[in-house]
């Protein structure tokens, strides 16, 4: 324990950790940060010789709404994984670029709750039955509802207890076995979350389980006791808080963490430990011995992005972060985010020169914040975490690595983390595909990730650009220190963002950035400025009769030098309107800022003068990272060879997600 926390305790308590003398870290909180209306004491024990899960489970469900709640629903989460008919699995024949229909049947997984009763001693049991309110497939078993034998009144607290087996499949979508090595995520009957709609009625937010779905859950505390045989390192959301030997090779591991959403945890006999702190977060990274060279690169990332995120969005409330490196055999688990735990994902050797595992590592840690801390509805509304993490990702590893390089720099090819992000959603086929709010189940596999993940970030990168870094962190502070503990919606981060935006003295520009969020979130139109054309017409010198009157008449022969027209033809080629700036620069040296509405599909810009126009370039400052295509914003008279570095850029795109798609397919 670090002795930093003994100033904020008080003696009792002292006095209560003194004899508990906790392994990893103190996971109690003086006070709770959140509701807290689903707890959990889970005791689950592993058999690695059959893959099957056994356990009791009580849950303490408080209701905090205005209404009676007459039925409860849970995820099953593993019977996705049952047979090919579930919807998670029905329609493809692979998940992340691995096939699935010639498992063998011990492979499969699924997740049985034999027995639910009340406190009072009710059995529900009979009551259970398997619904599909979303998509009607009879085969599906991702949601249980259980009818109550009498309502849970608004305002009480009612427990149950759960008797459940389940098997534990080979790994498929993270959650599995790969040999000796187990991840364990969304592996228990959970709680949906009850809450009110957007028409104003109450009742389950329960979403069947599909492919472009993540999760959500409501906060609570977890007591979860973990039996395995003794060999097995193990690794969980919170803190170990005790340890017991039990004399017949398996060892119980009692686990501890408060106002989190779910629980995940992981156990393989070769990790490595390494154990480290940030301020008074306790670190601990779970890393094969083959990976072990990596891990202060690990180490080294993780604490960067605490400090960042602690300094640009808001304190890291939790006691400890636990990093799983998967081995290689189990890269399939990596890469995804749980309260208090993450799985990264590497390989041996991996150069210095490429920092995909730091921005791996850093992506997962921010969805601490995002989808952990203000835990916005992933399934309805996945560009809030999705996209607000990469957005933040990209600031993290550019800011820790440098711009220009900070992803990858080799043989001098140097790229950073948003301009891959940028180029994943402006390499897209058809960037109308769809809008990005929307339902993650409403996304296909070619522009899930394009549109959630890379147009908001892009989206809030040029909405940091117009604002400014500073004005950018007000918002988003601003932002996760009203909502944090609390599910928002969409509406809630455009209410903040409209305020905020509208505190600044000039109303019209900040009416405009609004609208240009609202724009790139909520509808399907393409933002794609161009300039076509340059043109310099030598007029000649002037020649005729001038003057007001006959008796003061000059005659001009046409003799000397005469001046310059010369045009700058700009046009709108996407549907999305938005003012931009053009910046026009003269033989002469000198330049122009024009200003552009852009309502017109085309325009044409006149500049009569004594020096030609040499090269024009709409939103010079680069701002509007939205802009499609970044090669037909500038026109010059004179060769340049920059058009060369962004094909090269377009090349480090590619070579990344050929890297991606290789750590699917291992």
């Amino acid at each position: 324990m670090d002795t930093r926390f003994c100033s904020f305790l008080p003696l009792a308590l002292l006095l209560l950790l003194a004899q508990k003398g906790y392994t990893q870290c103190n996971p109690f909180f003086n006070q709770p940060l959140s509701p807290r209306p689903t707890n959990y004491d889970i005791n689950v024990t592993l058999n690695d010789r059959t893959k099957t899960l056994d356990a009791q489970q009580v849950i303490r469900f408080s209701n905090q709404s205005p209404e009676p709640v007459s039925a409860l629903r849970f995820y099953l989460y593993f019977n996705a994984f049952k047979n090919t008919e579930s919807s998670f699995l029905k329609g493809t024949t692979q998940i992340f670029g691995q096939g699935f229909t010639n498992r063998q049947p011990d492979e499969w997984g699924w997740i049985e709750v034999r027995q639910l009763t009340t406190e009072d001693g009710a059995d529900l049991t009979a009551g259970m039955r398997f619904i599909q309110p979303d998509d009607c497939n009879a085969a599906d078993q991702t949601v249980l509802e259980v009818p109550l034998d009498k309502p849970v009144l608004p305002g009480e607290t009612a427990t149950f207890h759960l008797d459940w087996h389940a098997k534990v499949p080979k790994t498929i979508a993270r959650a599995g076995y790969s040999q000796d090595f187990f991840f364990l995520c969304h592996w228990f009957p959970q709680l949906g979350v009850f809450e009110k709609s957007d028409t104003g009625a109450w009742d389950w937010n329960c979403h069947q389980f599909f492919r472009q779905t993540e999760f959500y859950a409501d906060f609570g505390v977890y007591d979860v006791h973990i039996t395995t045989d003794s060999r097995f390192v193990l690794g969980a959301s919170g803190c170990l808080v005790d340890e017991k030997n039990n004399g017949n090779g398996t060892t119980t591991r009692h686990f501890h963490v408060e106002d989190v959403i779910d629980f995940a945890w992981t156990a393989y006999p070769r990790f490595t430990v390494r154990e480290d702190r940030w301020r008074d977060v306790q670190i601990r990274l779970l890393i094969p011995p083959e990976h072990a060279d990596l891990g202060p690169r690990y180490l080294h990332a993780l604490k960067y992005a605490l400090e960042y995120l602690d300094k640009h969005v808001g304190k890291y409330p939790y006691p400890s972060i636990t990093v799983v490196d998967p081995p290689f055999h189990g890269l399939r688990s990596g890469l995804m985010e749980y309260p208090t735990l993450i799985t990264a994902g590497t390989f041996y050797g991996m150069p210095e020169s490429l920092h995909n595992m730091e921005s791996l590592v850093v992506h997962e840690f921010v969805h601490q914040y995002f989808m952990g801390m203000v835990a916005s509805n992933e399934k309805e509304e996945p560009w809030l975490d999705e996209g607000f993490v990469t957005y933040f990702e990209d600031r993290i590893i550019d800011a820790a690595y440098g711009d220009k390089h900070a992803l990858v720099d080799v043989f001098g090819y140097r790229f950073d983390n948003r301009e891959l992000t940028r180029l994943e959603y402006t390499t897209m086929r058809n960037p109308r595909e769809g809008t990005v709010a929307r339902p993650g189940w409403l996304f296909t596999d070619s522009n899930y990730k394009a549109l959630l993940y890379s147009k908001t970030a892009t989206t809030l990168r040029t909405l940091q650009a117009l604002v400014g870094e500073a004005k950018m962190d007000r918002i988003i502070k601003a932002y996760f220190e009203h909502w944090k503990f609390r599910h928002p919606r969409g509406s809630d981060f455009m209410a903040v963002l409209k305020t905020e935006l509208m505190a600044e003295p000039d109303t019209v520009f900040a009416q405009q950035v609004y609208h240009l969020v609202e724009t790139s979130i909520y509808h399907a139109v393409v933002l794609d400025y161009s300039v076509t054309r340059i043109t310099n017409e030598i007029l000649p010198a002037s020649q005729g009769i001038f003057g007001k009157t006959s008796s003061g008449f000059t005659y001009r022969d046409g003799s000397g030098q005469g001046g310059v027209l010369s045009k700058v033809e700009v046009h709108r080629k996407g549907d999305w309107v938005f003012p931009v700036e053009i910046l026009v620069t003269f033989e002469d040296g000198s330049t122009q800022l024009l200003h552009w509405s852009g309502v017109e599909g085309m325009k044409v810009f006149e500049f009569p003068g004594p020096s030609r126009v040499v090269s024009a370039q709409i939103d010079p400052l680069r701002k509007l990272s939205l802009d499609v295509d970044l090669n037909n914003n500038s026109l010059t008279l004179q060769p340049r060879k920059a058009p060369l570095w962004k094909y090269a850029a377009k090349a480090i795109f590619w070579i990344q997600n050929l890297m991606e798609a290789v750590s699917f397919l291992v």
